[in-house]
């Protein structure tokens, strides 16, 4: 009998337990029911269905534009010469730049592009289907992918490490690459959307390993690091992930264009990106264009 007691009692402390965590689960589950459920992302699941029938004019640049801010260039040779001259000099100077071709940047950009956005089941539009383009009666836009720049530089990474309360550091001198991307978006016949120009650029910088070792022998801390050098391929791989970052920024840009008569009266309205693989639709802050002020 005793034993059924101590039982009947550790049930009800279990009991009470579970209740707690049942009703914590049960209060997160009506939050995500609730996201879930809102106007706002049920109004951009329907954009989704319905952008199987959006046109979209793709156009994109002819060549690139190079800028060398190599802390390291020799700005004396610059001295007296014409604009144009300055910058094949300081093209010539570059580690990069002078290496690329932008035949073959603008391809791997274009080609990684173009398949990324045909994933969202979009008629697309090239130059060549101009006309036919034009006479299309739903939803279209222009998407001119109106400038590309690269710029070349050196950034200062620096490395630490703590040894008996003392701080070692150490800088490296890393080669960097900007890839930044313009984006013009116009609207033909859909009065919600403006015309906007939006922006995205990423980084890419020598891959090194870094590591701080003490000699307990002679009390000396060295430092041993290896810089695995970027080349041309791995830009033009990098182009490709632009291409590809490019496209996704710009089915997000118009889902959220399309959104923003319903939450144009709201101070922060929520930024919705979609995957096309998981079919997923999800908010975020920052991983989207950045909108240009005229």
């Amino acid at each position: 009998m005793h034993f059924v007691v101590i039982c009947d009692a550790v049930n009800y402390k279990c009991m009470k337990i579970t209740t707690i965590w049942f009703k914590i689960f049960l209060v997160f589950g009506v939050v995500l029911f609730v996201s879930a459920c809102s106007p706002t992302r049920k109004l951009a699941k329907s954009y989704i269905n319905e952008s199987t029938e959006w046109n979209l004019l793709v156009l994109f640049p002819d060549q690139l534009f190079k800028v060398n801010d190599r802390y390291d260039r020799d700005e004396s040779k610059l001295t007296g010469l014409s604009e144009a001259a300055k910058h094949d000099s300081l093209l010539a100077q570059s580690l990069f730049l002078s290496s690329l071709n932008d035949s073959t940047i603008l391809f791997h950009f274009k080609n990684a592009y173009w398949d990324a956005l045909s994933r969202y089941d979009v008629k697309l539009f090239s130059e060549a289907d101009f006309d036919r383009f034009y006479e299309q009666d739903s939803l279209s836009w222009i998407i001119n992918v109106a400038q590309i720049e690269l710029q070349e530089f050196i950034s200062d990474t620096e490395d630490e490490e703590n040894f008996f309360g003392l701080r070692y550091t150490q800088i490296v001198p890393l080669n960097g690459i900007n890839f930044a991307v313009w984006t013009e978006i116009n609207a033909l016949n859909d009065k919600s959307s403006e015309n906007k120009v939006y922006f995205t650029d990423q980084n890419l910088f020598d891959y090194h390993e870094g590591q701080f070792t003490y000699d307990f022998f002679t009390g000396s801390v060295n430092y041993y690091y290896h810089v695995d050098t970027l080349n041309i391929a791995d830009i033009e791989n990098f182009a490709s992930f632009m291409g590809r970052l490019s496209a996704t920024y710009t089915y997000d840009q118009l889902l959220n264009n399309k959104l923003k008569n319903y939450t144009r009266d709201e101070d922060h309205p929520d930024y919705y990106r979609y995957d096309p693989y998981s079919k997923r639709l999800f908010k975020t802050e920052f991983d989207r264009f950045i909108e240009l002020e005229e």
